[in-house]
């Protein structure tokens, strides 16, 4: 009877959430006061509001131009690459860059349009 009493109660705290996860709970729950409070003193203060919008904007259009350098580098890549393809071998390597990125190509021009 006793052997059975402490499987029961074994068996029962196995199924018990650890404090992990009570840790991880009360984290979150604080991170949100943290946020709320954040948000109540943005909102509070036009003038801070104002300018995370602005610093916003200029990240957004930071970000933008070094996508826009970075695809610039892979076409000049690409060119470099056909360049010092052999002609024997040029159409084939053509062939397959289009194959690789024909996904990706159709999905910039949706999103452009």
């Amino acid at each position: 009877m006793d052997e059975q009493v402490e499987k029961y109660v074994k068996n029962f705290l196995r199924t018990m959430p650890s404090e992990d996860l009570y840790f991880e709970a009360i984290r979150d729950v604080v991170k949100d006061l943290i946020k709320e409070y954040i948000k109540k003193k943005i909102n509070d203060n036009e003038e801070i509001k104002n300018e995370i919008v602005s610093v916003l904007e200029l990240y957004l259009e930071s970000k933008l131009k070094e996508y826009d350098s970075m695809a610039r580098m892979t076409k000049i890549t690409a060119e470099l690459g056909l360049l010092s393809t052999p002609a024997s071998i040029k159409d084939e390597a053509i062939n397959e860059l289009l194959k690789t990125f024909k996904k990706e190509i159709e999905e910039i021009i949706k999103k452009t349009f």
